[in-house]
């Protein structure tokens, strides 16, 4: 007599290995269709980042045992985890004919633009609008432009939060590094000398006239 409870099991392992190999099928078409467009023409990076972009949402790499897509990415040496990001992200907020004509990197450049921007402007609103990045309408802005741009906003937006309380040991501490080397420096004799800190580098500026001075001091 037939055994319920095994008829089911072996159905369940049926269903579960059909899946596998569909999925072992669908990565196999799209690693080969990325391998093929990354020595075409500039245009195919728009399909390389749809492709990658299905392996990433469906969890495709999980049917070669990769455990994630920083793992598919190294194993099948297709290309760096950051570049496959950076297609990712255009082919999610850049329509198809709008991102071939603006080019891989100008595209990019305008995803991290409106990432970075308060508002809720996306991409392809601004290219159907041709709204100004920084000095220029989008259209004519150039990839560093929109950089540009992206680095302004991202500064003005740092400006706006409050100082957290490590912000304000931390600016304290500074001023309290610079206002010490300072005298020190008028002690030697060096009033002018000009002290900044940005990051954990200290610069002294001095005039050639004092500079002359401590090379004959030496």
């Amino acid at each position: 007599m037939a055994n319920p409870k095994a008829d089911k099991r072996t159905l369940i392992e049926q269903t579960r290995d059909a899946a596998l190999a569909r999925h072992k099928a669908r990565y196999a078409e799209l690693v080969a269709l990325i391998r093929r467009r990354m020595g075409a023409v500039v245009e195919a990076f728009y399909d390389i980042g749809e492709a990658l972009r299905e392996v990433l949402e469906k969890k495709l790499y999980a049917a070669e045992g990769h455990k994630s897509m920083a793992a598919f990415l190294a194993a099948e040496g297709l290309l760096s985890y950051r570049q496959a990001n950076k297609l990712i992200a255009i082919v999610r907020k850049v329509p198809r004919a709008q991102a071939l004509t603006l080019g891989q990197e100008k595209a990019f450049a305008l995803v991290a633009y409106t990432d970075a921007t308060p508002d809720d402007d996306s991409a392809a609103g601004l290219l159907a609008a041709d709204a100004r990045v920084g000095e220029k309408p989008v259209t004519r802005a150039s990839v560093r432009e929109i950089q540009a741009a992206t680095r302004a906003v991202n500064a003005s937006e740092r400006a706006k939060r409050p100082p957290t309380e490590a912000r304000r040991a931390k600016e304290k501490a500074d001023a309290a590094l610079v206002k010490t080397v300072k005298a020190a420096l008028r002690e030697g004799g060096f009033a002018r000398a000009a002290v900044t800190l940005k990051r954990d580098t200290v610069r002294i500026e001095v005039t050639r006239a004092q500079a002359e001075r401590i090379a004959k001091r030496g």
